[in-house]
């Protein structure tokens, strides 16, 4: 209901409670149908007078104005019942509903989306966690290898002043996807930059140290001519030995176990 049509609803109840004629505007703090004489005031009285749901009784005049007497009559009466009935109040509240109604299919859909939208922002961001977790668990897992090897890897023979480098080296090379397998010649070259007095014959003595200790293993070539730096080879009675490859060390119990 709009202001307009609430304000003379008003106005016929007052009108129809007074039971008798009534100031048409309210004077002082005397009482009327409408407040003060604004110009919606005027303009809803004078359309209620004209289409006769109120009709004027007398005017009085105070002073320099004029006080209108009006009373409701039976149109304005039935307009007044209509409006207050039950079913009239009924029929407003479905006219309510039906509105509610069609809207209710944009609010429901308005509101799947965002709930769409939310799920797929909640799933990516349990996607990354996810992510980070595992990258955070196999570092650790790569920790834990690290230092279980460490703890059970056999002591380097004091005779072999250059393991450490080697092993170093060996590492390095499998970290940057080189593989496990070096070749003797590599070896040796990367060992004289820091010995530089190391010879072919100290080299392969320490060698044969480090796989009798159990920390290397000796490899032939593949075949197809796979002799990498012959002068560097390892003469092992009938083998001989172009590769040399870190001895894997079981870095769980049941590995050690195995």
């Amino acid at each position: 209901m709009d202001r307009r049509k609430e304000l003379l609803l008003d106005a016929l109840k007052s009108a129809a409670l007074a039971r008798g004629e009534a100031r048409l505007y309210r004077r002082g703090k005397l009482p009327g149908l409408f407040g003060q004489r604004t110009r919606m005031h005027a303009e809803i009285a004078n359309q209620a007078v004209h289409e006769g749901l109120l009709e004027s009784v007398r005017v009085e005049p105070v002073g320099q104005t004029t006080v209108e007497w009006v009373r409701i009559t039976q149109k304005g009466l039935d307009l007044l019942l209509e409006s207050e009935s039950p079913a009239r109040a009924l029929e407003a509240l479905r006219e309510t509903l039906a509105v509610n109604q069609q809207g209710l299919p944009l609010w429901a859909a308005d509101m799947q989306a965002r709930i769409e939208e939310l799920s797929r922002g909640f799933s990516a961001e349990v996607a990354a966690m996810r992510e980070r977790l595992e990258q955070m668990a196999q570092r650790v897992g790569e920790a834990i290898e690290r230092i279980e090897a460490a703890q059970t890897r056999k002591p380097m023979p004091a005779t072999v002043p250059w393991a450490r480098e080697a092993f170093e080296y060996l590492d390095r090379r499998g970290q940057v996807g080189l593989g496990q397998r070096c070749a003797l010649a590599d070896l040796f070259a990367a060992l004289k930059e820091r010995h530089v007095e190391l010879t072919i014959k100290e080299f392969h003595a320490g060698l044969r140290g480090l796989q009798e200790c159990g920390l290397i293993t000796l490899l032939p070539g593949a075949g197809d001519g796979d002799t990498p730096g012959p002068e560097y080879a390892l003469l092992d009675g009938a083998a001989v030995h172009y590769y040399v490859e870190r001895k894997k060390v079981p870095t769980t119990a049941s590995d050690r176990l195995g």
